[in-house]
């Protein structure tokens, strides 16, 4: 059996929508609509009662519901295992943004080096709606999300608390002056993360709140470009504050204050719902210790006066 029809099945059932299962698997809906029609012709049954606004199961689809869980639970045990033998120590994958791998990965993996040394960290920088997708298929034991509710099968905790900051660069108009006015800041060409990255959605509200209009010319997928589009005097750009502290100690790029930036909002901890394994535990241990020691000990980085920022772990 085609595992990945189960995996398109699974998904329109919780999504309860072909439309929006193809969304989050990056497919086209006639395309999701062929692997269900597929499935349903292996076996030789209907599976979902197609009409209004949303897609249900008919008795043979739940069964096949419950089947294709402990099928998809199990395939992705057994490839969990099968690395753990290559490897030699318990593999877990932890998919999350470009920020998150500078700001919060080199604390959970000192931490977890501290507690449980033989287990593998595999950090994957994705989008947050594949992200979100991939968590639920099996394919990622936890992600770093924005999105407090993914779905009913997902269990979600605060974790930390993203900063993001306008830089320019430092022969830039805005860098000369003490704080610029959203007029102003929005009178340039901005670099940006392309959607659906969390960034640029809260920086647009950010700008309808204020009443302007953002002049985006460039949109970089990696905070790597943005920075150097604001440093070669091509656009401001919005940068995690992680991300930046040594760009701005040295020099290389300025903070231009604005009112309501930096932009805060908070990251989630997500894994799925269910009794977590002894190495996913232990990783779960370490995230929140990590964040708990960041907490007590002050560490909370300002662009301004940062030191250089921590190595970040290398994203598979």
């Amino acid at each position: 059996m085609n595992l990945e029809r189960l995996q398109t099945f699974r998904l329109v059932v919780q999504l309860g929508s072909f439309s929006r299962a193809a969304e989050d698997l990056f497919l086209s809906q006639p395309a999701v609509s062929l692997q269900i029609r597929q499935l349903e012709k292996e076996l030789g049954v209907v599976l979902l009662e197609r009409g209004g606004n949303r897609v249900r199961c008919t008795s043979a689809g739940e069964a096949v519901l419950r089947f294709s869980e402990q099928v998809l639970e199990a395939h992705a045990n057994l490839l969990r295992e099968l690395a753990t033998l290559q490897s030699g120590s318990s593999l877990v994958a932890i998919g999350c943004s470009a920020s998150s791998t500078h700001q919060v990965i080199p604390q959970l993996v000192g931490e977890l080096m501290r507690i449980a040394p033989n287990i593998q960290l595999r950090v994957m920088t994705l989008p947050p709606d594949e992200a979100a997708a991939r968590l639920q298929k099996g394919e990622l034991d936890f992600t770093l999300t924005t999105d407090a509710f993914i779905s009913d099968r997902v269990v979600a905790e605060p974790f930390s608390v993203a900063r993001l900051f306008v830089v320019a660069s430092p022969t830039h108009p805005l860098a000369r002056k003490g704080r610029a006015t959203p007029e102003e800041v929005a009178s340039y060409p901005f670099a940006l993360l392309p959607a659906p990255w969390t960034a640029q959605r809260r920086f647009r509200e950010w700008a309808t709140n204020q009443g302007v209009e953002l002049n985006v010319s460039i949109e970089l997928s990696s905070y790597d470009g943005l920075k150097q589009a604001a440093r070669r005097g091509l656009s401001l750009a919005l940068v995690a504050e992680s991300a930046i502290a040594g760009e701005v100690q040295r020099g290389d790029l300025v903070v231009v204050h604005v009112n309501g930036l930096p932009l805060e909002y908070p990251i989630y901890l997500a894994h799925r719902v269910g009794v977590l394994s002894p190495a996913l535990l232990a990783v779960k241990t370490a995230a929140l210790s990590s964040r708990m020691s960041g907490a007590r000990t002050g560490r909370r980085s300002h662009p301004v006066s940062a030191g250089p920022a921590a190595a970040a772990v290398t994203p598979a």
